[in-house]
């Protein structure tokens, strides 16, 4: 029977978890931060005894305060590089699986940048005191930037694991884990900071005029829903008279917990102050329990220092992979996993901010840079920092008011036009470089580039104006052979188009406007192709179509047939599979929180399967087709009185619109919800009739293999779940048939245990902001943001394919159905570029490249791979670019060492590196120009 008869030693870690934007607006917590770095800072310079405050796990509330606080700066330095005021190692404390991968990766070389901007040590230990479960690579990333120990509490139950244990990486990679103990990172605030400084424990209560303090209040007509009371002359107590007994009731609780002699005692909350008697009251403990435990003021490296001292690593528990366990024992480190599903539109901005800064931004503004144009690094630090700032959890798990989460659109959208900045200045930068030979000077030319590392073939909607000429209606687009591509125009109409220079007003060109379906092959990998426009008096005509009948399309892989109740019938081609009555809603209550999904205890649960639908053909084309289904939902108006849902009915007007291109494995879906009900979880779903205990989805940097059934959490402190995250696919297999989601910026999805082997993805789950301060109380605020109502867009491709397409296939289809190319027209060039070009080129596609960007320090790029698959994969990589050495290099970027096999391929200096990946490897590559 383990006691706690072994611990010696008590360390104490003061600290603070600092929500940058949660119960209340940037500014309003701002207000708080100021206040509580004033204070701890003060104490920190008027009690040498006071050994160390940690700052949560990040560091951007350093820059939030300094920037209201700038005459500080030297202390704040002097605090930092001398170890007493703790920061990083992450830029802010994300919710991990409602960000992509490379945000993870970002996150913390912005932690370290902002340490190292302060003078202080990045140290060890990856104080994770957040997200609601943790990303399974978590450890193959921190250890590249030199963090080798991690400590969490959500994602892990008790049951599984002392307080230490070892934490595997999919790819072998092994760090020291802490779970904490029962209290997580409370145990100290609660057993023996409360006691002794307040006669409390857990209890809550408020008693007017206990202690000679000022209580105060804005009560007028401007008062907030969200208000409360703030003490402004708090009184620092401390009865020392109940020390002993509460240290002893904290060492019986929770020491059996922990493997070596050390136990962990953190003093600390959410949004709590350094508080000023800390450094007394540990002096006093040492004096009342002396030889009986040395009681150390410390931080968390000293405390792994010490720990490993004594713990045996061969009897830990060794845990792999994702932590995404429900708490069968214990209290307070609940899973919560249905933060991926809480304001979704929050998730898809994110998703689309991320990807044009890592697939488009980035990668062309390093095709600039080589070319001698602008890398506009200033502009793409600017972004990742906006970004990065929306990356805190309790804000973008959804779980945070309206005023927040609408700062957070304003910051989304300052990536996106900085994206598009960039995009733009780097497209223009090439397409102006371009050799004029082979072209007249009046030529219209289309620059089709690729920011994937493959060669690849695309259907593209254009929207162009051309100069107007007479009896022209329509047009035509060359190849390099003056051979025309396959286009399917929509419109050729009469135009005006401004045309700006820097050296006078807007002038105005006469043009047609001209729309339409372009077929471009072979574009080459991280690279552009040109062709050329012109003009055509005859219109074109359109005898060839993928619609089949009034509600049919096909091509050479699917037949797709949309039902009049507005689903649709998909045959594969291939292996012969057909797929029934997909695509269709179900809408079920909701009376829970952005935390996590609680269902009525009387619930009544909808479909859309008898529903009647207007079908339409909404475009016809050998290219690209379209067919649209028109139809009204009814589900309940709210959750009436919360226990059972209204009487009352309202009808949610639902748009589907498929669309099937030519040569393509995949249909694309947009579905546009009018969202006029509340306290309702709406899902999409997909009967697969694939017979599998498991479906394939991805993650940060891996893909992964979850069972559908879900564990029986009888008797558990919380009830497991089936609903689970994903990044940009979700896929069933079976011996012949693969079948697969490919969402873009939806993170949830269930696969259920039923007859149809039925896969859903969550749209909507429309709660309530039941804002859980306190256990005791939770505060439900008016805020109606997150009930998403109003017009809802939402995008996924469906593919069906033979079994060997599996998920790796999969993933690069998910990739190129969130990364389009771009396309830029414009006039001949005045430079020596060819007219197509590649950059880079990955020859095995197995191999993941996921980033290409330009290094943060130094001359030089940055190339990132991932072998998610379960066996070591060869690859080549072509670089169509002079550089001078090429390094293999951590995710943060410092050099390891010299990769010596890149060897010229071709009188244009291309150069072949070849790489051997070890299976879930993550792999970065410097090269120095």
């Amino acid at each position: 029977m383990k006691n706690s008869d072994h611990i010696k030693k008590i360390f104490v870690i003061s600290n603070t978890h600092w929500d940058r934007e949660f119960r209340f607006s940037f500014e309003k917590t701002r207000h708080n931060l100021i206040r509580m770095l004033d204070t701890t800072i003060d104490i920190l310079e008027s009690d040498k005894d006071y050994d160390s405050f940690t700052m949560d796990g990040h560091t951007i509330m350093i820059d939030d305060y300094l920037e209201q606080r700038p005459e500080r700066k030297a202390q704040i330095k002097k605090l930092i590089s001398g170890g007493r005021l703790i920061i990083g190692p992450y830029y802010t404390l994300a919710e991990e699986f409602s960000i992509l991968q490379e945000s993870l990766v970002r996150n913390l070389i912005y932690g370290r940048k902002t340490i190292d901007k302060y003078g202080g040590k990045s140290g060890t230990v990856a104080y994770t005191p957040s997200s609601w479960g943790q990303t399974g690579q978590l450890p193959q990333i921190l250890a590249e930037f030199g963090l080798d120990k991690v400590m969490f509490y959500r994602g892990i139950s008790h049951h599984e694991s002392d307080a230490e244990w070892i934490w595997e990486a999919p790819d072998g990679t092994k760090a020291m884990a802490s779970r904490f103990a029962i209290y997580a990172r409370y145990n100290w605030y609660y057993q023996v900071h409360r006691p002794t400084y307040r006669n409390r424990i857990f209890e809550k209560d408020y008693i007017w005029g206990e202690f000679n303090e000022s209580p105060f209040m804005i009560c007028d007509q401007f008062t907030y829903e969200n208000k409360s009371y703030d003490i402004v002359a708090p009184v620092a107590n401390f009865d020392d008279t109940k020390l002993v007994e509460s240290i002893e009731n904290m060492v019986k609780t929770e020491g059996k917990h922990f493997t070596s002699d050390v136990f962990l005692a953190m003093n600390g909350h959410d949004i709590s102050v350094a508080y000023p008697l800390e450094s007394h009251v540990i002096k006093r403990a040492n004096e009342l329990l002396f030889g009986k435990y040395e009681i150390r003021h410390t931080n968390l490296e000293e405390f792994w220092e010490e720990s490993l001292k004594t713990i045996d690593k061969s009897k830990l528990k060794v845990l792999k992979g994702e932590r995404r366990a429900y708490l069968k024992e214990g209290m307070w480190t609940f899973l919560f996993p249905s933060t991926i599903s809480a304001r979704t539109y929050l998730k898809q901005k994110d998703f689309s901010a991320t990807n044009k800064l890592v697939y488009f931004a980035e990668p062309l503004s390093v095709l600039s840079r080589i070319l001698k144009g602008d890398s506009n690094h200033g502009y793409l630090d600017r972004a990742w920092r906006y970004l990065l700032s929306n990356h805190t959890h309790d804000a973008n798990g959804g779980c945070a008011p309206d005023a927040v989460c609408n700062d957070m659109e304003y910051r989304y959208r300052k990536v996106e036009d900085i994206g598009d900045i960039v995009v733009e200045d780097s497209m223009s930068h090439i397409t102006k470089n371009l050799s004029p030979i082979n072209f007249m000077k009046d030529d219209l030319l289309l620059v089709v580039f690729n920011t994937l590392s493959y060669n690849r073939d695309v259907v593209e909607l254009l929207n162009i104006d051309i100069p107007r000429v007479e009896k022209a209606s329509s047009i035509a687009i060359l190849d390099a052979n003056g051979e025309e591509i396959e286009f399917q125009d929509l419109q050729f109409s009469r135009s005006d188009i401004f045309i700006d220079s820097i050296w006078e007003v807007p002038t105005i060109m006469n043009s047609y406007n001209v729309k339409g379906y372009g077929r471009f092959t072979d574009i080459p990998a991280m690279g552009y192709k040109v062709f050329k426009v012109v003009v055509k008096k005859a219109p074109l005509m359109h005898n060839r179509t993928l619609i089949t009948s009034i509600n049919s399309m096909e091509n050479a892989y699917l037949k797709v047939v949309i039902n009049s109740n507005g689903t649709l019938d998909l045959h594969n081609k291939e292996t012969g599979k057909d797929y029934k009555q997909l695509n269709f809603l179900t809408d079920e209550g909701e009376c829970g929180n952005a935390w996590k999904h609680v269902s009525p205890i009387y619930d009544r649960k909808y479909n859309s399967l008898s529903s009647k639908a207007n079908v339409s053909i909404s475009r016809s084309g050998e290219l690209s087709s379209e067919i649209t289904s028109e139809y009204e939902f009814a589900v309940p108006k709210d959750y009436a009185d919360g226990t059972k849902r209204s009487d009352e009915l309202v009808n949610m007007p639902i748009k589907a619109i498929y669309t099937l291109d030519k040569e393509a494995k995949r249909l694309k879906v947009k579905m546009i919800i009018n969202n006029i009900a509340k306290d309702h979880l709406l899902r999409v779903n997909f009967p697969t009739g694939i017979n599998t205990e498991y479906t394939f989805t991805d993650t940060h940097f891996d893909t992964i293999k979850r069972k559908i059934k879900i564990p029986d959490s009888t008797g558990w402190a919380e009830k497991a779940g089936g609903a689970q995250p994903l990044l940009t696919f979700v896929s069933m297999t079976d011996d012949r048939d693969t079948f697969a989601l490919m969402p873009k910026g939806i993170y949830e999805y269930e696969a259920f245990e039923d007859n149809n082997n039925n896969l859903s993805l969550t749209l909507i789950r429309a709660c309530r902001i039941k804002l859980a301060v306190s256990e005791e109380k939770q505060t439900e605020l008016s805020d109606i943001g997150i009930a998403c109502q109003g017009e809802n867009i939402f995008e996924y491709s469906i593919f069906a394919g033979n079994h060997e397409d599996r998920e790796q296939i999969i993933g690069k289809m998910a990739i190129e159905s969130d990364v389009p190319v771009r396309i830029a027209a414009c006039g001949t060039g005045q430079g020596n570029l060819p007219s197509q070009m590649s950059f880079l080129n990955n020859r095995n596609s197995k191999v993941q490249i996921t980033a290409f960007k330009n290094a943060e320090q130094g001359n030089g790029s940055i190339i990132r791979l991932v072998n998610t698959t379960n066996h070591t994969q060869e690859t080549e990589l072509e670089i169509g670019f002079e550089f001078s050495k090429a390094f293999l290099c951590s995710l943060n970027e410092e050099t390891i060492e010299e990769i010596g096999n890149a060897t010229n391929v071709n009188s244009l200096n291309t150069k072949i590196i070849r790489l051997s990946i070890e299976s879930k490897k993550i792999v970065s590559i410097f090269l120095r120009y």
